[in-house]
């Protein structure tokens, strides 16, 4: 089964404060253990978005707001992707991100997949140049329910995805399922908390994404509104960079290279804090 951790951004990051070495070497050993478990399939970090926007498509209009956001709770500072055996080794995973020199760290937990079936992209030969760029689709009421896609629409995805892949501009693109199959991990004064979904604040929430490159945040732009979506108009996306792998807190794992991959089986308080959770 594969999940998505979606760390929760704070002050900190949004306003672009280098983390310590101590948090650097955290977060590499964490992504580490996660890579020689073998069930790390991508992590990134994201920019502040000062240097993103957000897109809005309706009515056969396109709106652009740039950053920064002020909603810095909302915010995503950077991801993993795993495949697990199941959403409780997945919750044991999110429960061990370093929190960081903050001491506290919110992780939402979200099962990967698009409900009606998307092919899966594969990286073309081809490479584009220029910064890479995250596009999240956020999420909304049909969405959140897991409505009926017509056949169509996710024909017309995946052939656009494939012919952007082969162009080297798409670099990976997943959906998300419905908030119920996930969960949010808090750790907080030392306390962890376990909340099992649905949540409430559908427009929040992610319900996949694209990452992409391009020469720069606009080109990312008219990349995204032109993206064939499985849902809407009206549509909303984040378009955020992301961290390259010599900058500050980038995501940069050790693979294993023994071609031996092993799951871990991590101890947490995970249960127990599902159990005290309200």
């Amino acid at each position: 089964m594969r999940y998505m951790l979606l760390r929760r951004s704070d002050p900190a990051h949004e306003a672009g404060q280098p983390p310590s070495t101590a948090a650097r070497e955290a977060l590499a050993a964490y992504t580490r253990q996660m890579a020689d478990a073998g069930i790390l399939r991508g992590c990134e970090h994201f920019l502040p978005s000062a240097g993103g926007a957000r897109l809005s498509l309706a009515n056969g209009r396109a709106t652009v707001a740039d950053g920064p956001f002020p909603d810095t709770q909302e915010l995503i500072a950077g991801f993993a992707v795993i495949d697990v055996a199941s959403k409780n080794e997945a919750l044991d995973w999110a429960a061990r991100w370093p929190p960081g020199d903050a001491g506290a760290a919110e992780v939402e937990v979200r099962l990967s997949g698009c409900p009606g079936g998307c092919a899966e992209v594969a990286a073309g030969e081809a490479e584009a140049q220029g910064p890479r760029f995250a596009i999240l689709l956020r999420s909304n009421r049909a969405l959140e329910d897991e409505a009926a896609v017509a056949r169509e629409r996710l024909d017309a995805l995946d052939a656009h995805n494939a012919a952007e892949a082969r162009a080297g501009v798409l670099l990976g693109a997943d959906g998300l399922r419905s908030s119920a199959f996930g969960a949010r991990v808090k750790l907080a004064s030392g306390k962890l908390t376990v909340v099992d979904g649905p949540f409430t604040e559908i427009k929040e929430m992610i319900a996949g994404y694209w990452l992409i490159r391009a020469p720069a945040l606009q080109d990312a732009i008219a990349w995204a509104t032109r993206n064939p979506y499985p849902d809407g108009p009206p549509v909303e996306v984040e378009i955020r960079q992301l961290a390259e792998r010599d900058e500050a807190g980038a995501c940069a794992p050790a693979a294993r290279t023994d071609g031996q991959p092993m799951r871990a089986q991590p101890a947490s308080g995970v249960q127990a804090a599902r159990q005290a959770s309200p």
